[in-house]
């Protein structure tokens, strides 16, 4: 397991890849390494006797952290911090050339203050060079599958700390269209639904049927998908179902500069379902 830089390889690329094809500006802010430098005490003698106060817990490092998973595929997640209530598994699914590092990696922070944040890289890239964006080539019962692997192997590298109580099942782009889709088709294991850019077809009775007890739908301020999220969050809160749209400023097909804390808010409205 290796902790991911601030601004990594794969976030740059991802950002690169995004510029490429949406032709639009992606946000500037990224996830921070903020452990502080390791202290090393030289051999003085006998060890002295110090009083040093009160014990203090040090400060848990969320991550992001990047571990291999399925051949040269890995899986991209970070940690609840001190504040987090629980440790309640958030996952997510990337889009279409756009990889974990940043359909996860821009809101870290969030995720760490309600759980666990588990991204699994796709199974395919979008060019022959290696250091092109991930993206999915499979089925979206193949993208549900390999997110259920992706679990595990994070569940591996922290014991019995993951629960799946009320975990939160989210998704951008085709990943969002895939989160839908895997929820309605495992009831009960996915209670909440955060759909990023993708006017999914919805109905509240399917979502109910399915254990699904609340949706948020996020979408750009000038992208294509907002019309039709906008009109499918009207249609469920009208069949009396818990749905909400965030709209991001500014944004294409792309996150919005306060992404972290739209999902922040996202996260804290499903919960209270």
């Amino acid at each position: 397991m290796r902790l991911l830089p601030s601004t990594s390889k794969t976030a740059a690329r991802a950002a690169l890849s995004l510029l490429f094809l949406a032709a639009c500006e992606a946000p500037r802010s990224s996830p921070v390494d903020a452990r502080p430098p390791e202290v090393v005490l030289e051999d003085a003698g006998p060890e002295p006797i110090i009083d040093a106060g009160p014990d203090v817990e040090p400060k848990r490092e969320i991550g992001p952290f990047e571990i291999p998973f399925l051949g040269k595929r890995t899986v991209f997640f970070a940690r609840p911090s001190e504040r987090a209530k629980g440790h309640r598994l958030i996952a997510n699914l990337h889009g279409v050339c756009n990889p974990p590092g940043y359909a996860c990696g821009y809101w870290v922070n969030a995720a760490s203050h309600v759980g666990f944040l588990v991204c699994p890289t796709g199974d395919a890239t979008c060019g022959k060079a290696a250091y092109d964006a991930p993206t999915w080539s499979g089925s979206y019962e193949k993208m549900g599958d390999d997110l259920e692997k992706a679990i595990v192997v994070v569940d591996a590298t922290h014991p019995s700390e993951i629960t799946r109580e009320g975990a939160i099942l989210t998704g951008f782009s085709r990943g969002a269209y895939a989160a839908a889709r895997i929820a309605l088709a495992h009831p009960g294991r996915w209670p909440y639904l955060i759909l990023n850019e993708a006017d999914v077809p919805l109905e509240g009775a399917a979502l109910r049927k399915a254990g699904v007890r609340a949706v948020a739908m996020i979408a750009g301020e000038r992208s294509g998908q907002v019309a039709g999220e906008r009109a499918t969050v009207a249609k469920l809160v009208a069949q009396g179902y818990p749905a909400r749209l965030w709209v991001m400023p500014g944004a294409g097909h792309h996150y919005s500069g306060n992404i972290d804390e739209i999902m922040a808010e996202a996260m804290a409205w499903l919960l209270e379902r």
